[in-house]
C-alpha cells in the first residue's frame, strides 16, 4: 500500500467519524445541508474501509489467530471500556444537570447492568435483541464489526473444514442482523485481496474512480437509502422489518458498499507508487485519524452532556456553536488516553489471555 493511498484512506477514516458526529448534532440544530444528513452512510464506509484494513493488517503483521485476536482486542478495548463507563458517568452527570435537553426515545438507563454486560460481551445486536448503550447509539455498529473481525480471523487462520464449520456455526449464534451487513465489510478483504484489482490499467482505475463518483451522487440524488428503507418494509412488512433494526435498509447498502469498493479500488492503482507527501500534510492527517475511533464511540453521550451543561444558552444555533466545538475538544484529548495508548491495553490483554490460559491448562490437569 503507498503511503499517499494510506494517507487517503485515513483522511476518509476521519471523514466518516464527522459525518456520524454531526449527523446525530442535528437534534441540537439541524442545519439542513447534505454532511449532516448520511450518518448511516458513514457506517458504511467504516465497514467497506475496515474490510481493507483488516485483511492488510492480518497479511502484511499477524502471524497466527492469537496475535490477531489480541490485536483487535487491544484496538477494540481501548475504546469500548472508556466508551462504557463514560457514557454511565456522563448520562447520569448530563441528566442531573437538565434531564429536559434528553428526548425520550435516548433515555436507555433501565437494566444497566444487562446493557453493561451485553455492550462488554458486544451481544447487544444478536438475533432480534436490540439492547442500546444508555444513549449511545452509535456503539450499534461495534456490535457488528467486532464479530466481522472473528469471522474474518477463522477464515483466515484456520484450516480445512473446521474453519468452515467455526464460521457457520458462529454465524447462526450471531443471527439474521450482523450476517446481512456482512457482505458490506467483505467487500473491503476482497478488493485488498485481488491481485487483479491491484493491478488493473490506469484507464480502468480512472473509470472506477469515474463510476464511483457518478454512482455515490445517484445514491445521494434519488435519496436511495431512504428508497431501499421503504422498499424493505414494504416487502417484509413493518414488524418484522422492525426486527432488523440498523440493518434495515441492508439491499441499498450493498450498492453503496460497492461504490465505495469501486472508489478505492481506482484510487489504490492510481496512487500506487505515490509515496511523496507533504510531511505537515501527513502528520496532519494521522493527527487527526489518530482520534477517529474515540470520535465515533464518545461524540453521542457527550453531545448531551454538554446540551444539559449549556442548557441555558439559546437553543438552535447558539448551542450548536458551543456544544459541537467542547465535544470535538473533549474527544481529542480523551484520544490521547485511549486508543492513542493501545499498546498498553495490548499489553493488558496479554496479560489477561495468558491468565486464561494458565486457568484452562490447570482445569485440564486436574480432571
Amino acid at each position: 500500500m503507498s503511503r499517499a493511498f494510506s494517507l487517503y484512506l485515513d483522511a476518509v477514516r476521519f471523514f466518516a467519524a464527522l459525518l456520524v458526529l454531526f449527523y446525530h448534532a442535528n437534534w441540537i440544530y439541524r442545519p439542513g445541508v447534505l454532511f449532516t444528513s448520511l450518518g448511516h452512510e458513514a457506517v458504511v464506509i467504516f465497514f467497506v474501509l475496515s474490510g481493507f484494513v483488516i485483511a492488510y493488517v492480518a497479511d502484511t503483521r499477524e502471524q497466527d489467530f492469537r496475535g490477531f485476536m489480541v490485536a483487535r482486542g487491544a484496538r477494540i478495548f481501548s475504546v469500548a471500556i472508556p466508551a462504557i463507563i463514560l457514557t454511565a458517568l456522563l448520562d447520569a452527570a448530563g441528566f442531573h444537570i437538565d434531564g429536559a435537553v434528553y428526548p425520550e426515545g435516548y433515555r436507555a438507563w433501565d437494566y444497566p447492568v444487562i446493557r453493561v454486560i451485553t455492550s462488554s460481551l458486544f451481544l447487544n445486536e444478536i438475533w432480534t435483541v436490540a439492547i442500546q448503550l444508555f444513549t449511545n447509539v452509535p456503539y450499534w455498529s461495534l456490535n457488528y464489526e467486532v464479530w466481522y473481525y472473528v469471522l474474518f480471523g477463522i477464515l483466515f487462520f484456520f484450516e480445512g473444514r473446521r474453519r468452515w464449520i467455526v464460521f457457520a456455526l458462529l454465524c447462526l449464534f450471531l443471527g439474521p442482523k450482523i450476517v446481512l451487513l456482512m457482505p458490506v465489510w467483505w467487500m473491503g478483504v476482497w478488493i485488498y485481496r485481488s491481485d487483479y484489482l491491484a493491478h488493473l490499467p490506469r484507464s480502468t482505475a480512472w473509470l472506477c474512480l469515474l463510476l464511483s463518483l457518478v454512482g455515490g451522487y445517484w445514491y445521494v440524488d434519488v435519496n436511495m437509502g431512504q428508497w431501499g428503507w421503504d422498499y424493505l418494509k414494504q416487502l417484509m412488512g413493518p414488524d418484522l422489518h422492525l426486527e432488523l433494526s440498523f440493518s434495515r435498509q441492508f439491499i441499498t447498502d450493498y450498492y453503496l458498499g460497492a461504490m465505495l469498493a469501486l472508489h478505492f479500488v481506482g484510487l489504490r492503482v492510481l496512487l500506487a507508487g505515490v509515496d511523496d507527501c507533504p510531511r505537515h500534510l501527513a502528520r496532519a492527517i494521522r493527527y487527526l485519524a489518530g482520534a477517529t475511533f474515540s470520535i465515533y464511540l464518545f461524540h453521542q453521550p457527550l453531545l448531551w452532556f454538554y446540551s444539559a451543561v449549556f442548557s441555558s444558552v439559546e437553543a438552535g444555533i447558539p448551542r450548536y456553536v458551543v456544544v459541537v466545538p467542547c465535544t470535538l475538544v473533549t474527544v481529542f484529548i480523551l484520544s490521547r488516553f485511549t486508543e492513542q495508548k493501545k499498546d498498553v491495553w495490548k499489553r493488558w490483554v496479554e496479560q489477561l489471555l495468558g491468565l486464561v490460559e494458565q486457568i484452562g491448562a490447570r482445569f485440564r490437569l486436574a480432571r
